[in-house]
């Protein structure tokens, strides 16, 4: 025959074990909160790194075009600085005085006493 003392144990047995079960489940509840939360801080994150990327490849992108159009500016300048130079050099070789001037100058070089400069 059990005794009271027996039951007294069985149920304290009992409310141990349904203690210890609550308590794990308790646990793998808060196991899961904190796995939902790491998930949602980790999806905050990559969304984060998302716009801060969005953001450099808009800057990027800004910056090449703003070198691109300075690149051109300076391009189409230097190509008007050569189409002066060329235009005034024509126009030089088209003076008849100027070209005179230039073959007795370069005449007088050549027939002087000390030849030709060198260069």
């Amino acid at each position: 025959m059990i005794g009271d003392s027996d039951k007294s144990s069985a149920v304290a047995i009992t409310h141990a074990m349904d203690r210890v079960l609550q308590a794990e489940r308790d646990a793998l509840a808060a196991i899961a909160e904190c796995e939902r939360q790491s998930a949602s801080e980790l999806e905050r994150a990559r969304l984060k790194r998302r716009a801060i990327l969005e953001r450099i490849q808009a800057r990027i992108v800004a910056l090449h075009a703003r070198a691109a159009g300075a690149l051109e500016r300076r391009g189409a300048a230097i190509l008007e600085q050569h189409r002066r130079i060329a235009t005034a050099a024509v126009e030089q070789l088209a003076d008849p005085e100027r070209r005179r001037e230039a073959l007795e100058r370069l005449a007088a070089r050549l027939t002087t006493a000390e030849g030709p400069t060198p260069s």
